[in-house]
């Protein structure tokens, strides 16, 4: 852009020397004919005038332009900036909904724990309890047997003094 307006500069300042150097004949009465009528006037000034009313004209709509993107690009700001918001209040609303679904999750997978760990105590115990029976039983099985091999070896062993 500042390419441009260097040259619109430098094109403005040479149109400037060519008007100081030809205004004898841009001011020279001519005849002017506009259809409906005729009239008498310097034609060069008549053009100039035109030409100015034409960039008065074209810089006011480049400035409209440049003036209805800036209201436009600062508008998408705005709202950019709404749905950024709205996105980051959503992003954290899910995100507290994930941090309670976890926290109740390990709630319950801490209460199963608590539950199967009550289960294994108790079957751990019953099994226990079973075992000692067993022993038991197999611990006066056994001191039978050996009182029954005792008696018949006394019945069958004569006694031995010494």
């Amino acid at each position: 852009m500042k390419f441009i307006g260097a040259v619109i500069i430098i094109a403005l300042f040479l149109l400037g020397g060519f008007l100081l150097a030809n205004w004898n004949t841009l001011t020279t009465p001519t005849p002017l004919s506009f259809l409906l009528f005729e009239a008498e006037g310097p034609v060069g000034l008549i053009f100039l005038g035109v030409t100015l009313v034409f960039v008065a004209l074209f810089t006011s709509y480049a400035l409209i332009l440049r003036t209805t993107m800036l209201m436009e690009a600062r508008r998408y700001a705005h709202e950019l900036e709404a749905q950024r918001k709205l996105a980051d209040s959503a992003e954290t609303s899910r995100i507290e909904q994930l941090r309670e679904q976890i926290a109740l999750e390990f709630a319950r997978l801490h209460t199963a724990n608590q539950d199967t760990h009550a289960s294994l105590m108790a079957r751990t115990e019953g099994m226990e309890q079973s075992l000692k029976k067993s022993l038991d039983e197999a611990t006066n099985s056994l001191s039978a047997y050996v009182g029954e091999v005792e008696e018949k070896l006394d019945r069958v062993l004569p006694r031995i003094d010494v």
